[in-house]
């Protein structure tokens, strides 16, 4: 392929990450387990039930479907660019260095922030699971301390390469989806002639603004939430085999997976709480235990069990994306060249130690500042709203990057209808997240994305004046195959 020959490069294996490390398994399951099938049942499409209500199945359902969108955009770039930049690289091919330079900036906001997010959830959990099971409690601030337990896990899961902590989400990935699908099926059964499919329309909309939907688009700030990191198998394409195939599969089949799984669990614990009863959802702090108490018994601890594996395997798959990309721009000398600065094992160790240093300290300040429970909220809002704009600007790639550079492929229907869909969709949610401004923690969210975006845009002016050539290596496409 003439478009690729031009700006692929091959490095030196000292240079390089260790290629051909992960198959198709390994792969879709960095993102399945990015997007932690069981947390994000218990929490984050939970958290979508306050404006949503009963009807949290229909926003999964048009969450499933604009994701399904995505999935085919991202695929349509990772197809013909395979790069541990990922987004960083796509959007650079499709609407320019700068603003290619800029998502890759959003997305590292995004995805350092998964790791501190699912400590809030693997210290409070694991704290209580203690407290219940064992009878050890370390006092008030037993949660944080589980959580740097768990933060010194994930450093030497991510730190000794690719290839064990792709096998390790394989295994924990498979568990904890076997667990909520049982669950699942067992609560419609006893739900009996409480299963209704009124819960696929906004008629149980807790704001009824614009027909009950603006109660479903405000929801959907979770449940997109919940899906973010089906594409974070694009940062390990020098890392695949066959990544052209690979990483677009991948990407593709997680999100056709983990879109019926969450279907399926949000139907399940809808009925199975009780739609009459929704409002109730959120006083508990542990529903889908609840839930499994009463129909399993003393086995609600595979819950407990399938959350924790869930969270540790979700932290463990976003520090793997979030360092690849990090990488990739110390690599091009956009961002400070120590991070591209490989370990013993092949990984980018000095960006792991940097990951995880902010995630503690961003897990600790948000847990302490807002409760476990309410720095959680805030988190996965902050991460949502870059993610969302990433998603966006891959989106509104495609048209410019096969009508430029691939016009033999050009499709109408591929390369304009699907991506803008999408985007629209988008647009309308990141609107309704500040339309009108929620209350605070949530009042933040907009701000500190703004600082960030700044900042981006000052580095991105400064580069340009003076190494515009460091922004033009963004197009690269480091790979160990032989071009076509």
């Amino acid at each position: 392929m003439a478009a690729e020959s031009s700006s692929a490069v091959t490095e030196t294996p000292s240079q390089r990450l260790r290629p051909n490390s992960i198959g198709l398994p390994g792969v879709l399951f960095q993102s399945i387990t990015t997007m932690a099938p069981a947390s994000a049942v218990s929490f984050s499409l939970g958290a979508a039930i306050p404006y949503a209500g009963a009807s949290l199945p229909l926003v999964v359902f048009i969450t499933f479907l604009v994701c399904i969108l995505i999935a085919l955009n991202i695929s349509a770039l990772a197809r013909h660019l395979p790069s541990a930049g990922g987004y960083f690289t796509y959007v650079s091919h499709g609407l320019g260095n700068h603003v290619g330079w800029i998502a890759g900036w959003l997305f590292n906001l995004a995805y350092i922030l998964i790791v501190p997010f699912q400590l809030l959830v693997l210290g409070p959990v694991m704290d209580s699971f203690m407290q219940s099971t064992f009878h050890v409690s370390f006092g008030a601030s037993g949660w944080a301390i589980w959580a740097v337990v768990f933060a010194v896990v994930i450093f030497i899961l991510t730190y000794v390469g690719i290839k064990i902590s792709a096998d390790l989400g394989v295994i924990v990935g498979a568990i904890e989806i076997i667990v909520f699908v049982a669950l699942s099926i067992g609560l419609i059964i006893s739900a009996g002639s409480q299963n209704t499919a009124a819960v696929f329309t906004p008629n149980f909309s807790q704001q009824p603004g614009l027909g009950g939907w603006q109660g479903i688009l405000f929801g959907m700030i979770f449940t997109v939430l919940a899906f973010a990191g089906f594409e974070s198998a694009a940062p390990l394409a020098e890392e695949s085999r066959n990544p052209r195939k690979t990483v677009s599969r991948a990407i593709l089949l997680a999100t056709i997976c983990i879109g019926a799984f969450y279907i399926l669990c949000s139907y399940a614990g809808v009925v199975g709480w009780g739609v009459t009863k929704i409002g109730n959802y959120g006083q508990n702090s542990d529903p889908w235990g609840t839930m499994a108490s009463r129909i399993w018994g003393p086995w609600q601890i595979l819950v407990i069990l399938a959350i924790l594996n869930s969270a540790l395997a979700n932290s463990n798959a976003g520090v793997n994306a979030a360092t690849r990309v990090l990488y990739a721009m110390g690599r091009t000398g956009t961002l400070p060249r120590i991070l591209a600065r490989l370990n013993g094992f092949s990984a980018p160790g000095v960006a792991i130690i940097l990951t995880m240093v902010l995630a503690v300290v961003a897990a600790l300040a948000a847990g302490f500042a807002f409760t476990p429970l309410g720095g959680f909220a805030f988190l996965g809002a902050v991460l949502s709203v870059p993610i969302i704009l990433v998603y966006m600007l891959t989106c509104l790639s495609v048209p410019f990057y096969y009508r430029r550079e691939r016009p033999q492929e050009w499709n109408i229907l591929r390369h304009i209808v699907v991506p803008v869909i999408p985007l629209l969709v988008l647009a309308c949610v990141l609107v309704f997240q500040f339309v009108p401004l929620p209350a605070a923690p949530l009042l933040y969210v907009g701000p500190i994305v703004a600082v960030w975006l700044i900042l981006g845009i000052i580095i991105v002016i400064v580069l340009s004046q003076r190494a515009p050539a460091l922004l033009l290596k963004g197009q690269k496409i480091y790979t160990g195959e032989e071009e076509e």
